[in-house]
C-alpha cells in the first residue's frame, strides 16, 4: 500500500518511473492511475486523446495480466469512466485479457454492480453475457461465486433460454450448481424462476444441483430444488448414490421425509456399483442414526430386511462401524431377533462380529437367547468359539506380561 501511495504521489507531480516506449503495450502509470481513480482529464493526460492514439497505433496498453483501462476501471467501480471508454472505443467491450476474461467478468467477480449495469447498457451485451473465460466461466458464474445477488438478477434477466444460457464450465459446474453448492438460495430461486421446464446439466462427478445442496447440508436450497424437479432425487452420481442416500447419511430428516412421502420406493434403490452396493437402511445404521432409522421404518416398515452386496444386514454394518451404543439399542427391537443370527457371505452373523469386537461385548452375546445356536462361519467358528478364543488370548497375554 505504501508503494502505491508513493506511485500516486509521483504521478500527481508528473513523475513517471516507466517509459512506455520500452514496452509499447504495457500500461503507463498515468493511464493506470486515471483508470483506477476515474479521471478523464489530468494535466497533460486526456482519455479521449489516449484512446484515439491507441486505435491509430493498433494496440491497447495493458497490465501484466492483459487488462486494459476498461478492466482497471471496472475492478475499482469507476462507472463513469467505463461509460466514457465505451463511447470512444466500443471494441473494448468484448476484449479479453490473458485469462480470456472480459471486463464484465472482472466487474461481476468484484461485485461492482454499477459497472455491470453500465456494461449491460450498451449494444452487444447479449454476446457479452455468454462469453466464457479459460475455465469456462461466464459472468454469471463469477457473480454466483462472489455471492452478488444484485448482479445475478441483472444477468439472469438477459438469459431467457435455460438450455443454452446456463451452461456448465469446464469443471461441469452450472450457475445453478454453484448456487446450490454454496447455499446461495436467493440466486438459486432467480434461476429456477426462469427455468420453467425442469431441466439440469449433470455437474462434477455426474452430480445434480440437488446432490450438491444435500451434501453441503443446505436444506433450504435442497427443498426448493426438489420441489422444482422431484425426479432429481432419483439421479445417481458416478458412485451410484442419489440425493436420498446422501440425505440419509447427512441426517437430513425433513428432506428424507419429503422424498419418501413423494415416493416410498426410493428407500429401496441401491447405492453403489453393480458389485459393491448398500441401502438407505444400512447407511443410517453405519452412521448410528437411530432417528433416521425411525424415519425410514415409518415410511417403509420392511426396509430392515434388505442386505448389502456382502450379504450383510444393518446390524452387521452397525457393528463393523463401531456403533456399540446404537447396537445395544437396536437389539432391544423385536425385528432384530431375526437379524442377530443372519449369516453374511462369509458365514458371519452379527453375533460373530460382536464376539470379535470390544471387551464389553462378550457378555451381551452370552446373554442373548440366540447365542446358544450353533451358527458356524466359514472358519467353522461359532460366536462362542470366538469369545472363548479371545478370552484365552487375553489370559495368555496377562500370564506372559504380569505388569499388564
Amino acid at each position: 500500500m505504501r508503494f502505491i501511495r508513493v506511485l500516486e504521489r509521483n504521478l500527481r507531480n508528473k513523475k513517471t518511473f516507466v517509459t512506455p516506449w520500452i514496452y509499447p503495450h504495457i500500461m503507463d502509470l498515468n493511464m493506470y492511475y486515471a483508470a483506477r481513480k476515474g479521471i478523464m482529464e489530468n494535466g497533460d493526460f486526456s482519455l479521449v486523446d489516449h484512446l484515439k492514439r491507441e486505435e491509430l497505433e493498433n494496440g491497447y496498453q495493458v497490465t501484466p495480466k492483459g487488462n486494459t483501462i476498461l478492466y482497471v476501471a471496472a475492478l475499482f467501480g469507476q462507472r463513469g469512466f467505463v461509460g466514457e471508454v465505451l463511447k470512444i472505443t466500443p471494441a473494448l467491450l468484448c476484449y479479453k485479457n490473458k485469462k480470456n476474461e472480459t471486463a464484465l467478468h472482472i466487474a461481476a467477480n468484484a461485485g461492482q454492480s454499477e459497472v455491470v449495469s453500465e456494461l449491460l447498457s450498451v449494444e452487444g451485451k447479449e454476446t457479452l453475457v455468454r462469453m466464457t473465460d479459460d475455465i469456462g466461466d461466464t459472468a454469471l458464474h463469477k457473480a454466483m461465486r462472489g455471492g452478488h445477488i444484485d448482479i445475478v438478477r441483472m444477468l439472469v434477466k438477459l438469459l431467457l433460454d435455460p438450455e443454452h444460457d446456463f451452461p456448465a464450465n469446464k469443471a461441469g459446474e452450472t450457475p445453478l450448481y454453484l448456487a446450490a453448492e454454496s447455499g446461495f438460495h436467493d440466486a438459486l430461486i432467480e434461476i429456477l424462476n426462469v427455468c420453467k421446464e425442469p431441466t439440469y446439466v449433470a455437474g462434477p462427478s455426474n452430480r445434480t444441483p440437488l446432490h450438491a445442496a444435500v451434501i453441503q447440508e443446505h436444506t433450504e436450497c435442497a427443498r426448493s430444488l426438489w420441489q422444482w424437479n422431484k425426479p432429481l432425487c432419483e439421479e445417481p452420481d458416478k458412485w451410484g448414490w442419489n440425493s436420498l442416500h446422501y440425505a440419509v447419511k447427512q441426517g437430513l430428516k425433513e428432506i428424507v421425509s419429503d422424498m419418501l412421502g413423494w415416493k416410498k420406493s426410493l428407500a429401496y434403490l441401491l447405492a453403489g456399483s453393480e458389485n459393491d452396493w448398500t441401502t438407505t437402511f444400512h447407511i443410517a445404521a453405519s452412521e448410528g442414526d437411530l432417528f433416521m432409522i425411525f424415519q425410514l421404518l415409518s415410511h417403509c416398515p420392511d426396509c430392515w430386511e434388505m442386505l448389502n452386496s456382502n450379504g450383510q444386514n444393518a446390524l452387521h454394518v452397525a457393528i463393523l462401524n463401531d456403533r456399540k451404543v446404537f447396537v445395544e439399542l437396536l437389539l432391544e427391537w423385536e425385528f432384530c431377533n431375526s437379524l442377530v443370527d443372519e449369516a453374511d457371505n462369509e458365514g458371519n452373523t452379527p453375533l460373530h462380529l460382536l464376539a470379535a469386537s470390544g471387551d464389553h461385548v462378550p457378555q451381551i452375546i452370552l446373554d442373548h437367547p440366540r447365542a446358544k445356536k450353533m451358527a458356524f462361519n466359514k472358519q467353522n467358528q461359532t460366536p462362542l468359539d470366538i469369545v472363548m478364543s479371545r478370552t484365552r488370548t487375553i489370559t495368555k497375554v496377562h500370564f506372559n506380561n504380569p505388569q499388564i
